[in-house]
């Protein structure tokens, strides 16, 4: 192994073992804090994206992203707040599937994207193995804390009610900067999720030093869903003959919402139908791709960087009303409503 695969070796140690000051003396040594660790070096067999700033959040040592969030700021390299993991997760994104607050309260503080921080998968962490599971309130409630959290802070809706800054004068959380509400009605009826990660929240945050606040969202992530094809999405399949209003149910409406423009939007036909017809039927989700109706119901067995074109992008989840990008890492939340 050369010097410089060994000081890149060093800081992955330190990023995962060591205190965040001697993170900090093997930076100040020269070792490169920003490369990922070579193929055929300790335990990588192949070329991997990841950086130590992304190994921080994997292993949940929030002390040392926050040194390495700090350094990445203060040499003007943002873009490193994003650095992917083997399948292009970022350290939000990490930080909220395996449910660790403080190591979110970095990033968030970081100014990093937390459109792309909406895991569909939540992580058991404190398991022999590191299982990953559907979204379930009862059994991770931190994750689902941490999610709504994260929800609202991008979108600035009320974590509880869902009104928007058109609807309702928001205030942000004065202890973790994130959570918005439309009142102390809604505050005090969702304090009881909320406080389990709200000063966590700002307990990581305040190891970030280089914002003196906490950076506002942009309200939209351009590249975070695929469109809807107004001609495929809307079509129904019907035969000659066949009546619409006998194969579709006009009266159940599903939505999605888009921050961009703060309005609620009705899914196309077909995906609408779907919606319905998968959560009558109990299923926990329904998975599709815009556009591609032969990908619908179809999902990686081992999620890849480029996915086959017949596999789903999009995993809407019912108990989270949550409609997820699963390769982007971004949610958009939906909802049900009945007209006469």
């Amino acid at each position: 192994m050369d010097r410089r695969t060994r000081q890149i070796v060093d800081v992955f140690c330190a990023t995962s073992d060591k205190t965040p000051a001697e993170l900090q003396a093997c930076i100040n040594r020269g070792c490169p804090w920003d490369q990922p660790i070579p193929a055929h070096s300790m335990r990588a067999m192949v070329p991997s994206p990841t950086i130590p700033l992304n190994i921080a959040a994997q292993y949940q040592r929030h002390d040392n992203l926050a040194v390495l969030v700090n350094k990445a700021l203060e040499e003007g390299r943002p873009e490193l707040l994003e650095s992917p993991d083997l399948v292009g997760k970022s350290p939000a994104y990490l930080a909220v599937q395996k449910g660790n607050p403080l190591c979110l309260g970095v990033m968030a503080k970081a100014g990093a994207n937390l459109h792309r921080a909406i895991p569909h998968v939540w992580q058991f962490t404190n398991r022999q193995h590191n299982n990953l599971t559907d979204p379930n309130e009862v059994s991770m409630p931190i994750h689902h804390a941490l999610v709504r959290t994260v929800v609202s802070f991008t979108t600035r809706t009320c974590l509880c009610c869902v009104k928007n800054q058109k609807e309702a004068k928001l205030q942000v959380c004065t202890q973790c900067k994130m959570a918005y509400f439309c009142g102390g009605e809604c505050q005090k009826k969702k304090w009881p999720q909320h406080k389990r990660v709200c000063k966590k929240i700002r307990k990581g945050a305040d190891l970030v030093t280089f914002h003196n606040e906490m950076p506002k969202q942009k309200l939209v992530d351009e590249d975070g869903f695929l469109p809807f094809d107004e001609v495929v999405d809307n079509d129904l399949d019907l035969e000659d003959g066949m009546n619409e209003e006998d194969y579709y149910d006009a009266s159940i409406i599903w939505e999605w919402y888009d921050p961009g423009t703060m309005k609620w939007n009705p899914y196309p036909k077909h995906i609408n139908r779907s919606l319905s017809g998968l959560q009558d039927l109990g299923s926990p989700r329904y998975m599709y791709k815009p556009g591609n109706k032969d990908a619908e119901g179809n999902e990686e067995r081992e999620q890849t960087l480029n996915p086959p074109n017949n596999v789903a992008t999009n995993h809407a989840y019912y108990s989270e009303m949550i409609d997820h990008h699963i390769y982007t890492g971004c949610g958009r939340m939906m909802r049900t409503r009945q007209t006469c």
